[in-house]
């Protein structure tokens, strides 16, 4: 019988609201890809100055105070490495970029990047130190938490009665129960227990404080930010267009584990192997759910649960669906302005080469010039909060080497609309002339692809097989 009143904590690192995790995400991120490979010694003395200037305005690291250096410590190592896994650290002493980090970079998809990141999580697990690692490996723990959340909320939305479980329920019958963290129970099991209780009138799953209710806070956000779970104050439950990603979570359940028992963690070897084995693994790519993209729907979020499914928009379609938000834009605007001018809206995203997207006139915005040529490039994102931007927010995007050049060459004529498409609402922002802002630094650009050209001249060695 399941007795979940054997109670056990497995707390995870503490990271920031919704809105902040995903504001931070693309500095976070971007840390990382232009600083790996490196040494620790490196990556941790550029990583902090990065750090120190986008939270306290300076990138004199040495130079802050104790709180402050702890501040941007925990930054590093705790929420970009150790929970949201975008970096982690050979056993030689070299710093990588993780495959979830890259994958970030190339997508601009915040839901998929923490799907990936939640169907690898697991207890035990390499975030924590080494003495609690070995207390959950005596004590059985052996639990991929948040797939087994999301099988559970699958299971209870398939009853007849489809009934909707409380946040406050996983919390006690789910990630507080011993006997369900060591791997032993059941969904089923888990779902009957809470139906005799709530029929038997027993409520002792009340947590509250801290202590009792961060961790499982803590997870249940990670859930959300996936775009795999919604709630309200009390309850929560699946969110119904994500059903391929659900399929692959419930799959994930009887998929091979990461045996933090196969490593000796008495000994300093082993745990090097361990900590670097867990980061590589925490940080890598699931393929199959890579290709499930998000795509927010504008279906009321009602409590009934059997939401028709939704299929998900990939890169290019995303980009499709930006480039039309901005076109009516642009055509709204221009059509207000002078109507006769609208056919001057084009619509050239299909069209290689040009190094943007859209062209515009500048119309009432620049009553100067009004009929001069405006050149957009729309590039979109998709994220569950809306971005606050706030002091410390920062975004990032892709440029290829003809959108530059474009925007080297039209100058205060080019544009780039960057779209974000969040779960409340869409928002685009416009920023004017990003070549000028890169030359005054207010803007950062680096160059993340090298064309090399070589001759034969250059070879040192030419190895050749015959083909069978």
């Amino acid at each position: 019988m399941f007795d979940p009143t054997n109670q056990y904590r497995c707390t995870i690192i503490r990271g920031k609201t919704q809105s902040e995790m995903e504001d931070l995400l693309p500095a976070y991120a971007n840390m990382v890809h232009n600083n790996c490979p490196c040494t620790k010694a490196e990556f941790d003395t550029r990583c902090c100055r990065k750090l120190s200037l986008l939270l306290f305005q300076t990138s004199d690291f040495d130079s802050l105070p104790d709180n402050n250096k702890k501040t941007v410590r925990n930054h590093l190592t705790e929420i970009a490495g150790s929970l949201l896994g975008l970096y982690f650290e050979d056993t030689e002493g070299y710093v990588h970029e993780s495959q979830s980090c890259a994958f970030l970079l190339e997508k601009n998809d915040f839901p998929a990047f923490f799907r990936n990141l939640c169907l690898h999580f697991q207890f035990p697990n390499g975030t924590q130190k080494i003495q609690t690692v070995i207390e959950r490996v005596e004590k059985g723990i052996r639990l991929k938490p948040l797939c087994y959340i999301i099988a559970l909320l699958d299971y209870a939305s398939r009853q007849e009665k489809n009934i909707l479980l409380s946040k406050q329920e996983i919390g006690y019958y789910v990630l507080n129960a011993l006997e369900v963290l060591q791997g032993k129970i059941s969904c089923q099991e888990v779902y009957n227990k809470i139906l005799d209780d709530r029929s038997d009138k027993v409520v002792h799953h009340r947590l509250s404080g801290s202590y009792d209710w961060q961790h499982i806070k803590e997870q249940l956000n990670l859930l959300d930010l996936a775009d795999l779970t919604k709630s309200d104050a009390e309850y929560i439950w699946l969110n119904k267009t994500q059903d391929k990603a659900i399929r692959l979570f419930i799959k994930e359940l009887q998929e091979p584990f990461f045996e933090v028992g196969s490593f000796d963690l008495t000994t300093r070897k082993g745990k090097t192997e361990f900590y670097s084995a867990w980061g590589e693994y925490y940080g890598r790519l699931n393929s199959e759910l890579a290709a499930i993209e998000t795509s927010f729907t504008s279906q009321e979020d009602t409590k009934p649960i059997r939401q028709r499914g939704a299929v998900g928009l990939t890169t290019s379609e995303l980009g499709d669906k930006g480039e039309a938000l901005v076109y009516r834009l642009e055509y709204e605007r221009i059509k207000a302005y002078k109507e006769r001018l609208v056919n001057k809206v084009l619509l050239l995203g299909k069209t290689k080469g040009l190094g943007y997207d859209i062209s515009s006139l500048e119309g009432d915005e620049n009553p100067s010039r009004p009929e001069f040529a405006r050149y957009i490039e729309v590039k979109s994102t998709t994220r569950i909060s809306e971005p606050s931007f706030d002091a410390i927010w920062s975004d990032s995007l892709n440029l290829t080497s003809k959108e530059w050049v474009a925007a080297e060459q039209y100058g205060a004529y080019y544009n780039i609309y960057r779209v974000y498409f969040t779960r409340t609402k869409t928002i685009v922002v416009r920023i004017q002339n990003p070549f000028e802002l890169a030359q005054t630094e207010q803007i950062e650009v680096f160059p993340t692809i090298y064309q090399m050209n070589f001759g034969a001249n250059v070879i040192t060695k030419r190895y050749e097989e015959d083909c069978i």
